[in-house]
């Protein structure tokens, strides 16, 4: 395979200059060559779905000599196939020349720039650059590591830090002037991101250049990072803090929810028959909460006319005084609550449906208003 290449190349270089120059042409159907001619070369370059598309602007028309490559209409442009190219070769020979090759081109480019000051721009591929003779301008950033070799005269090369730099007089790469080039310097155009720059934590923004934007784990400011913080957005929930009992909130980070308590303690009632009616025996609250409140309520014939109420002092409490020797007749209904702040209060619920003793539901008072079964 060597062979044909070299058989083909030494054709192409032995042809007669007037000929070949400002020509493409595949050599060993792998390598697409350019051979340029004295004077200004321009040619652009950027490659298709299965081609590669030259363009001169300025100067005289293209050619395409062996016909491996198609001449379009005006002589601007070259279609050189794509397929099987591994490699382009531009010969600029002397002269100012400029060749920019676009960043969708990945096939590796040779630029032989010869005498002059040329602009050379790099594609998408491992580019190499021979810049020869002048004044010369190598642009080689895109991230690769590459060889940029300047020759004689005051050049300038932009490139990346890996690249390998020889005869490049002005090495610029830092146009944010920041101090750092890339790649070191992440983002060359903003000189607050470079590499120890302060990094403000979750903007989204990696200031220095560590690969990933800081996080701060106390974003509520409660002196708890996370995950030992729970919640990070409420300063009043933390390790440590108080737990506000019946809320749903787990203020501590124990990962438990505090219910409220039950309020304890035990009703005591007996009832008798009177007639068509129903009178109280015995109604006793022992050992509930000392500061607990007591609700009689009672509606229907018989009750009293109104609610008695009492504060428990002692650790029983005769409330049949609130009803005495009452007949409660039928279809009238009794209630007794005990309730306390901050704990689930108790309800005694007595419906006389008949005379003697009635039917009672035991029911549950949750703080803020309600009832519920217990």
């Amino acid at each position: 395979m060597l062979r044909p290449l070299l058989i083909a190349l030494a054709a192409l270089f032995l042809a007669p200059a007037h000929a070949l120059a400002g020509t493409f042409a595949v050599v060993g159907g792998t390598t697409i060559v350019y051979t340029g001619e004295v004077g200004e070369d321009k040619i652009a370059a950027f490659e298709t779905t299965n081609a590669v598309r030259f363009t001169r602007f300025g100067g005289s028309s293209l050619g395409a000599p062996d016909q491996t490559c198609t001449l379009s209409p005006g002589g601007q442009s070259v279609v050189c196939p794509r397929n099987a190219a591994t490699t382009v070769i531009l010969n600029l020979d002397d002269g100012d020349d400029v060749a920019s090759i676009s960043p969708s081109l990945t096939v590796p480019v040779i630029f032989n720039g010869g005498g002059g000051n040329d602009g050379l721009f790099g594609g998408g591929g491992i580019d190499v650059f021979n810049a020869g003779p002048g004044n010369d301008n190598v642009v080689a950033r895109d991230g690769r590591a590459e060889s940029v070799d300047c020759g004689s005269g005051n050049d300038t090369a932009i490139s990346d830090d890996g690249d390998t730099r020889t005869s490049c007089e002005q090495i610029e790469g830092d146009a944010d002037l920041d101090g750092f080039r890339r790649p070191a310097d992440c983002n060359d155009a903003n000189p607050a991101i470079r590499p120890g720059a302060t990094d403000i934590p979750d903007n989204g923004v990696d200031e220095n250049c560590d690969g990933r934007d800081a996080t701060n784990l106390d974003r509520d400011g409660d002196g708890v990072a996370r995950p030992q913080d729970c919640d990070d957005g409420d300063p009043a929930i933390k390790p440590g803090a108080r737990e506000v009992r019946g809320n749903d909130v787990d203020e501590n980070c124990d990962t438990r929810i505090e219910p409220f308590p039950p309020l304890l303690g035990s009703i005591s009632v007996r009832w008798s028959k009177a007639g068509a009616g129903t009178r109280n025996v015995r109604l006793v609250a022992r050992k509930f909460l000392k500061g607990a409140t007591i609700e009689v309520r009672c509606r229907g014939r018989g009750c009293p006319p109104r609610t008695f109420r009492r504060t428990v002092r002692r650790a029983s409490e005769n409330l049949h005084s609130m009803l005495g020797n009452r007949v409660i007749g039928r279809g009238a209904r009794l209630e007794v609550r005990v309730t306390s702040a901050s704990r689930i209060g108790r309800l005694l619920r007595f419906r006389f449906s008949k005379a003697g003793e009635p039917d009672v539901d035991f029911l549950c008072l949750p703080p803020g208003g309600g009832t519920r079964d217990c």
